[in-house]
């Protein structure tokens, strides 16, 4: 179940990233089939005045002067001028339009580290949440407005691609709260990044609905969801606090108020330590809200 969570996060956001690639390619190609067109026209120029230069060799005198006016009608008629200054522009959109498919597949590539990366390696935590965001922009851009501020981090040893999953489920949990409440304007999420000591924070905060008080302790449950059926399967979470906790060493609490949004505050030491091979894990988080009960796990 854990692999089918983590399978369908990136299903699910599939369409979305063919979208998100599929606008820039589309207006590329629509550029250079106009480009084309504009060629077509200023080859039938350059012709009008190869037989003009031909006239000139035989008769310098009437045909000379009806094909000038030819040639000045044909300029105006097929905007001559307009072409030869929107031809650069052209250029130069069709030139961001191919960095941005770049900037998508490149962030795709890095986001997916999740299946490449066996062992923990260097990673700087800000260029993971800048590929996610990337990879999840097609699920948070019609509801919300992120605002990054990323401070100066040292890199961590880590798993790069579990802790992106873990920055895709929670935004993605936030927008689809945000969209939930089909609100007039965008709501927000911000993303704030620093250093403390030997630990590496991120914090998300979202000003969506809120999590109830009655339910702030199941949420890192597995199978709990608040979704409707069919929408989730209440994983995401719970894989996350399995990668921070467990895989990292490190916290993932959470602070919520009804109607004033959900903040995740997620720490990690800059050296994760090794798992022994024997491991008596405790859930308990530290905030005013959320109280869990201890749950131990053996892992041989």
């Amino acid at each position: 179940m854990v692999q089918t969570e983590k399978m369908a996060s990136i299903g699910h956001l599939a369409a979305g990233v063919a979208h998100e690639m599929n606008t820039p390619v589309g207006f590329v190609a629509s550029n250079f089939e106009t480009l084309q067109t504009y060629l077509a026209k200023l080859k039938g120029l350059l012709d009008l005045y190869e037989q003009l230069g031909q006239i000139l060799e035989k008769n310098p005198q009437p045909a000379v002067l009806e094909k000038l006016l030819e040639i000045r009608h044909y300029r105006q008629e097929k905007k001559i001028d307009f072409i030869l200054t929107d031809i650069q522009d052209l250029f130069a959109e069709s030139q961001e339009g191919l960095q941005r498919v770049t900037t998508i597949i490149q962030s795709l590539r890095d986001f997916s580290r999740i299946d490449q990366c066996t062992e923990m390696c260097d990673y700087d935590l800000n260029e993971g949440i800048r590929s996610t965001l990337v990879v999840a922009r097609n699920e948070i851009k019609y509801d919300v407005e992120v605002v990054t501020e990323l401070g100066t981090l040292p890199q961590i040893h880590c798993h790069p691609g579990q802790l992106n999953q873990v920055f895709l489920n929670i935004l993605v949990n936030a927008a689809q709260a945000i969209r939930s409440q089909n609100r007039q304007g965008p709501g927000h999420i911000w993303i704030r990044t620093r250093q403390e000591s030997e630990l590496v924070i991120c914090e998300i905060e979202d000003d969506g609905p809120g999590i109830p008080p009655e339910i702030q302790s199941k949420i890192f449950d597995p199978f709990f969801t608040t979704k409707p059926a069919g929408k989730g399967t209440g994983l995401g979470l719970s894989v996350s606090y399995d990668i921070v906790v467990h895989k990292h060493r490190g916290q993932i609490l959470v602070d919520s108020e009804v109607g004033k949004g959900t903040k995740f505050i997620i720490k990690l030491p800059k050296e994760a330590p090794k798992i022994p091979t024997k491991q008596v894990f405790e859930k308990q988080f530290n905030t005013d809200r959320v109280s869990k009960s201890v749950i131990h796990d053996v892992e041989i």
